[in-house]
């Protein structure tokens, strides 16, 4: 009974979490499209004598920090595959040193039986 009630909680957390995404999603996205709609001045920059054409005030932050977001993500999901990957390998390890204990034990104790 403990575990099926272990596992509605669990999935009620998934869902609570999934929902806090989405609403933090939606809450992003009507921000940005206000940001946006706001500041629509065109701008243009001069930087070490490269020089951008006029945009908006808004694209000037905007894709900066979209392109850092999306470079977060990056930079975490090849952190999250290295670990997925040490686990994997601990996880193959553990089972083998599970392995030889059980055999350790056996042999043991066949010694004992013999005596």
């Amino acid at each position: 009974m403990a575990d099926y009630e272990l596992t509605v909680f669990a999935t009620i957390v998934v869902w609570f979490r999934r929902l806090l995404v989405l609403a933090l999603f939606v809450v992003l996205l009507v921000f940005f499209v206000n940001f946006t709609l706001s500041n629509t001045e065109q701008i243009s920059l001069e930087m070490g004598g490269l020089a951008i054409p006029a945009v908006s005030s808004s694209t000037l932050v905007m894709v900066p920090f979209i392109l850092g977001g999306f470079t977060g993500l990056l930079v975490s999901l090849v952190l999250v595959i290295r670990l997925r990957l040490a686990n994997a390998s601990l996880k193959r390890k553990l089972v083998r040193r599970d392995a030889e204990i059980q055999k350790l034990r056996s042999s043991a104790l066949k010694g004992l039986t013999d005596a």
